[in-house]
Protein backbone atom coordinates (compact mmCIF):
# COMPACT_ATOMS: atom_id res chain seq x y z
CA UNK A 1 0.00 0.00 0.00
CA UNK A 2 1.48 3.49 -0.87
CA UNK A 3 1.57 5.62 2.27
CA UNK A 4 1.82 9.25 1.97
CA UNK A 5 2.73 11.64 4.82
CA UNK A 6 -0.21 14.21 3.90
CA UNK A 7 -3.00 11.80 2.69
CA UNK A 8 -3.66 8.88 4.82
CA UNK A 9 -5.09 5.46 3.11
CA UNK A 10 -9.01 5.83 4.05
CA UNK A 11 -8.98 2.01 5.14
CA UNK A 12 -5.84 3.11 7.40
CA UNK A 13 -8.27 6.08 8.74
CA UNK A 14 -11.07 3.43 9.84
CA UNK A 15 -8.50 1.46 11.81
CA UNK A 16 -6.96 5.07 13.84
CA UNK A 17 -3.96 5.26 12.01
CA UNK A 18 -1.95 7.68 13.61
CA UNK A 19 -0.44 10.50 11.34
CA UNK A 20 2.90 10.50 10.31
CA UNK A 21 3.63 14.22 10.99
CA UNK A 22 4.76 13.14 14.48
CA UNK A 23 5.64 9.50 16.74
CA UNK A 24 3.39 8.00 18.15
CA UNK A 25 3.79 6.14 21.34
CA UNK A 26 0.35 5.04 22.34
CA UNK A 27 -2.14 5.04 19.57
CA UNK A 28 -5.91 5.10 20.26
CA UNK A 29 -7.92 2.88 19.23
CA UNK A 30 -11.94 1.92 18.98
CA UNK A 31 -14.24 -0.28 17.40
CA UNK A 32 -16.89 1.17 14.74
CA UNK A 33 -19.06 -0.42 12.01
CA UNK A 34 -16.76 0.73 9.77
CA UNK A 35 -14.12 -0.89 10.48
CA UNK A 36 -16.37 -4.46 10.05
CA UNK A 37 -17.39 -2.82 6.82
CA UNK A 38 -13.98 -2.56 5.78
CA UNK A 39 -12.90 -6.05 6.73
CA UNK A 40 -15.64 -7.58 4.99
CA UNK A 41 -15.56 -5.47 1.62
CA UNK A 42 -12.49 -4.23 1.10
CA UNK A 43 -11.17 -5.31 -2.16
CA UNK A 44 -7.55 -5.94 0.12
CA UNK A 45 -9.48 -8.42 2.44
CA UNK A 46 -11.47 -10.11 -0.16
CA UNK A 47 -8.42 -10.86 -2.11
CA UNK A 48 -6.40 -11.88 1.26
CA UNK A 49 -9.86 -14.17 1.91
CA UNK A 50 -9.51 -15.72 -1.94
CA UNK A 51 -5.84 -16.54 -1.55
CA UNK A 52 -6.31 -18.21 1.68
CA UNK A 53 -9.34 -20.37 0.25
CA UNK A 54 -6.88 -21.02 -2.60
CA UNK A 55 -4.23 -22.36 -0.21
CA UNK A 56 -7.04 -24.64 1.48
CA UNK A 57 -8.47 -25.59 -1.96
CA UNK A 58 -4.69 -27.19 -2.35
CA UNK A 59 -5.00 -29.85 0.62
CA UNK A 60 -7.23 -32.89 0.91
CA UNK A 61 -11.08 -31.99 1.27
CA UNK A 62 -11.29 -33.36 4.67
CA UNK A 63 -8.31 -31.34 5.91
CA UNK A 64 -9.42 -28.06 4.25
CA UNK A 65 -11.57 -26.72 7.12
CA UNK A 66 -9.45 -27.49 9.83
CA UNK A 67 -6.88 -26.02 8.90
CA UNK A 68 -8.47 -22.72 7.57
CA UNK A 69 -9.64 -22.51 11.25
CA UNK A 70 -6.11 -23.19 12.42
CA UNK A 71 -5.00 -19.87 10.05
CA UNK A 72 -7.76 -17.81 11.29
CA UNK A 73 -7.74 -18.36 14.88
CA UNK A 74 -4.42 -20.63 15.92
CA UNK A 75 -6.33 -22.86 17.29
CA UNK A 76 -8.46 -26.34 16.50
CA UNK A 77 -12.27 -26.10 15.22
CA UNK A 78 -14.99 -27.16 17.66
CA UNK A 79 -17.54 -29.45 16.51
CA UNK A 80 -19.92 -27.45 17.27
CA UNK A 81 -17.98 -24.70 14.84
CA UNK A 82 -18.28 -26.91 11.99
CA UNK A 83 -21.42 -27.84 11.29
CA UNK A 84 -22.01 -24.27 10.59
CA UNK A 85 -19.55 -23.77 8.19
CA UNK A 86 -19.60 -26.98 6.89
CA UNK A 87 -23.31 -25.31 5.72
CA UNK A 88 -22.36 -22.05 4.39
CA UNK A 89 -19.50 -23.46 2.03
CA UNK A 90 -22.32 -26.16 0.91
CA UNK A 91 -24.83 -23.43 0.45
CA UNK A 92 -22.50 -21.13 -1.32
CA UNK A 93 -21.18 -23.84 -3.59
CA UNK A 94 -24.59 -24.20 -4.90
CA UNK A 95 -25.37 -20.73 -5.04
CA UNK A 96 -22.27 -20.14 -7.59
CA UNK A 97 -22.68 -22.88 -9.30
CA UNK A 98 -25.98 -21.71 -10.27
CA UNK A 99 -24.42 -18.11 -10.51
CA UNK A 100 -21.58 -18.64 -12.61
CA UNK A 101 -21.19 -14.71 -13.23
CA UNK A 102 -21.57 -13.87 -9.33
CA UNK A 103 -18.63 -16.53 -8.84
CA UNK A 104 -16.76 -15.09 -11.82
CA UNK A 105 -17.53 -11.37 -10.18
CA UNK A 106 -15.96 -12.25 -6.55
CA UNK A 107 -13.26 -13.43 -8.09
CA UNK A 108 -12.48 -10.76 -10.21
CA UNK A 109 -11.72 -8.61 -6.88
CA UNK A 110 -8.49 -7.66 -6.41
CA UNK A 111 -4.90 -7.24 -8.24
CA UNK A 112 -3.79 -11.26 -8.44
CA UNK A 113 -5.07 -13.89 -10.61
CA UNK A 114 -7.42 -16.52 -9.15
CA UNK A 115 -6.25 -19.93 -9.00
CA UNK A 116 -7.12 -22.34 -11.70
CA UNK A 117 -10.04 -25.00 -10.58
CA UNK A 118 -13.72 -24.88 -10.21
CA UNK A 119 -14.70 -21.20 -9.68
CA UNK A 120 -18.02 -21.97 -8.08
CA UNK A 121 -15.65 -23.93 -5.18
CA UNK A 122 -13.60 -20.98 -4.66
CA UNK A 123 -15.67 -19.07 -4.65
CA UNK A 124 -17.97 -20.29 -2.04
CA UNK A 125 -14.49 -21.35 -0.35
CA UNK A 126 -13.65 -17.44 -0.52
CA UNK A 127 -16.53 -16.79 1.44
CA UNK A 128 -15.87 -18.95 4.11
CA UNK A 129 -12.49 -17.30 4.58
CA UNK A 130 -13.93 -13.90 4.22
CA UNK A 131 -16.59 -15.38 7.50
CA UNK A 132 -13.05 -16.72 9.34
CA UNK A 133 -11.18 -13.70 8.80
CA UNK A 134 -14.02 -11.49 9.96
CA UNK A 135 -14.82 -13.71 13.03
CA UNK A 136 -14.36 -11.52 16.38
CA UNK A 137 -11.59 -13.92 17.54
CA UNK A 138 -9.60 -13.66 14.42
CA UNK A 139 -9.63 -9.96 14.55
CA UNK A 140 -8.68 -9.61 18.62
CA UNK A 141 -6.89 -13.12 19.22
CA UNK A 142 -7.40 -12.86 22.49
Amino acid sequence: MHWQRMFLHPMLINFDAPSRDECTALRSYSNTPQQALTLLNDPTFVEAARAMAARLLALPSGERLGQGFRLAMGRDIKSAERAPLEKLIADQTTYYKSNPAEAAKLLKVGFSQPSAGDPAELAAWTQACRVLLNSHEAITRY
